[in-house]
């Protein structure tokens, strides 16, 4: 009987420390994001998300993004450094695509035509330089190529632990 007492104790407690080691775990995920170039912070948003995601998906996270009357799209120039700043820790895996947007946050082109974007790290920071995107020259509007006509959107996809979670911010830039 005292066996069978002291073998259920220590289910119990297995159980328990488990589920302090994966609260902690959880804790550990990040909570806050801080995207800047030049000092400038550069408005995100962060939130949960499912593993697969359609395009019509990106275009919410996007436009909801535009839609706050608060939000003014900064300009960036090209050859400029954006900094992503995680406040807890960097994400176990991740992909960072840069899409060409109407002025109403949708996608102008097929999501085809988004670039992945290279990204270096240091710490809890990702760094990228801010390059022509290809897809810009696709348009026929001349007004397009004028300075601060290009939308670009932002959309850095990470897995923390077991959660996979959305940032995307959006800037204004030249085609060339």
């Amino acid at each position: 009987m005292r066996k069978v007492y002291l073998l259920t104790l220590g289910l119990v407690l297995l159980f328990i420390f488990s589920a302090c080691d994966q609260e902690q775990a959880s804790d550990s995920v990040i909570k806050e994001v801080t995207v800047t170039s030049k000092g400038r912070v550069i408005q995100s948003v962060l939130k949960p998300l499912e593993r697969n995601t359609n395009s019509e998906e990106v275009n919410v996270s996007f436009q909801s993004l535009m839609a706050e009357p608060d939000v003014s799209i900064p300009y960036v120039k090209l050859g400029e450094i954006i900094e992503i700043k995680f406040s807890n820790t960097a994400p176990n895996s991740y992909k960072l695509t840069d899409y060409i947007l109407k002025d109403n946050g949708t996608l102008k082109y097929k999501k085809e035509t988004a670039e992945p974007v290279n990204v270096e790290w240091a710490d809890k920071t990702a760094t990228f330089k801010l390059d022509s995107n290809m897809a810009a020259f696709l348009s026929s509007d001349s007004k397009d190529y004028e300075s601060g006509a290009t939308i670009r959107g932002f959309r850095l996809t990470g897995e923390w632990l077991d959660q996979t979670k959305e940032i995307t911010f959006v800037i204004r830039t030249d085609a060339k």
